[in-house]
């Protein structure tokens, strides 16, 4: 197996295909926009905002592989989990998914060299999306919204 397929595998787990943990959109499933809101705390952030944070920095680096200048650029982190874009909670999953899905062609169509260059950014990515994925579940088993059907990690 070749540095891409790995990537492409780590990239389908952690957006789309339950593998030893459940993946970022599984987590989302079902979830409703006011679930999504919820804070178990004042202090932590809500599924609509670690998505939010998702969105921000995926976009970011999807951009800066493909050569596209950021625009805009948050003054500290806490920042990224605004939702900058102004989405529905429906628009919001839906760039996620969208988003994700062109970091997984965008790493089809790269050749080798180009994979070299871009797979420390690429692995990063991919273990920060199962790092927020990893909290959703955890905000979701505190509101009771979690199917363990679904899966237990």
């Amino acid at each position: 197996m070749n540095a891409k397929e790995i990537l492409l595998l780590q990239l389908s787990a952690c957006h789309d295909q339950n593998t030893w943990f459940v993946s970022l959109l599984n987590s989302l499933d079902g979830l409703t926009e006011e679930e999504a809101q919820w804070k178990p705390t004042g202090s932590t952030n809500s599924i609509f905002e670690i998505i939010n944070h998702l969105i921000y920095y995926n976009q970011r680096y999807l951009n800066k592989v493909k050569g596209i200048p950021n625009p805009e650029v948050v003054e500290n982190n806490d920042e990224s989990f605004n939702n900058l874009e102004e989405l529905t909670w429906s628009e919001t999953t839906t760039r996620i998914t969208n988003l994700m899905t062109e970091w997984k062609e965008t790493v089809a169509a790269a050749d080798e060299q180009t994979i070299r260059k871009w797979s420390t950014d690429i692995a990063h990515l991919a273990n920060h999306a199962l790092y927020h994925t990893g909290q959703i579940l955890y905000i979701r088993k505190l509101q009771e919204s979690w199917d363990p059907k679904n899966g237990v990690h």
